[in-house]
């Protein structure tokens, strides 16, 4: 069999994603991320090398095996390409009381298949100036980001004695501080006692929800008070 054609163009392309998909791997890495450096390369390479093959595997479109036709379809390795990163990626998504973490990691290696896939395919501006933006989206955008105002949630839940009207009494008391409720739920009463929970938008330092939580405790019919 002849030798595949524009080898050596191909394996430009792989050495391109090598590069690509370390350049954002680093950035990971810097921050203490386990899908860093190796990681991200890896995918980035990985994806240009199956899309190579899907695309070049038969190099002639139509090539004839005896009676045999057999067609060329590049899609097909690449959408399984698309399937299997968004598996990778949900491996790095953890989510800790309540807070989510990894997205940008999961994002990082979606982008990287996506470098790949271009490179593998025979694009070369593109793939480059996705890394580019990439790289800005990671580094400049982060100090942007903390300039952004944005509300934060904590879940506050409260035991409560019984008492008369308590939900009224806490309700008053989570406005009279500017703290609104987004979302309340009961649970079911156990030895005399209930206990709800807030959901509440803070808009403001973490130290006005410690001296609210304070004041929550120090409540006559409150019995305890945790903070999610």
């Amino acid at each position: 069999m002849e030798a595949y054609p524009f080898e050596a163009q191909l394996l430009l392309r792989m050495i391109l994603a090598l590069l690509c998909g370390a350049a954002l791997g680093y950035e990971r890495e810097r921050h203490g991320i386990s899908a860093g450096l190796r990681t991200n390369l890896l995918v980035c390479l990985g994806s240009a090398l199956f899309m190579g093959i899907s695309k070049y595997f038969y190099y002639k479109t139509g090539e004839s095996l005896g009676t045999i036709t057999l067609g060329l379809d590049p899609s097909r390795i690449g959408a399984q390409i698309v399937s299997g990163i968004g598996f990778l990626g949900a491996g790095v998504i953890i989510k800790d009381r309540g807070a989510v973490r990894g997205l940008t990691t999961a994002a990082t290696l979606w982008l990287n298949a996506g470098v790949g896939m271009a490179l593998g395919a025979g694009m070369l501006l593109i793939p480059l100036s996705c890394t580019a933006l990439g790289l800005i989206s990671l580094t400049i955008l982060k100090h942007v980001q903390k300039h952004i105002h944005h509300d934060t949630y904590r879940v506050v839940s409260v035991t409560c004695h019984e008492a008369e009207h308590p939900l009224d009494a806490l309700l008053a008391f989570f406005a009279a501080r500017q703290f609104p409720v987004e979302n309340l739920s009961l649970d079911k009463m156990k030895e005399g006692l209930s206990t709800y929970r807030f959901t509440i938008r803070c808009n403001r330092s973490c130290v006005d929800m410690v001296r609210c939580i304070r004041d929550l405790a120090e409540i006559g019919f409150v019995s305890k008070v945790k903070v999610f």
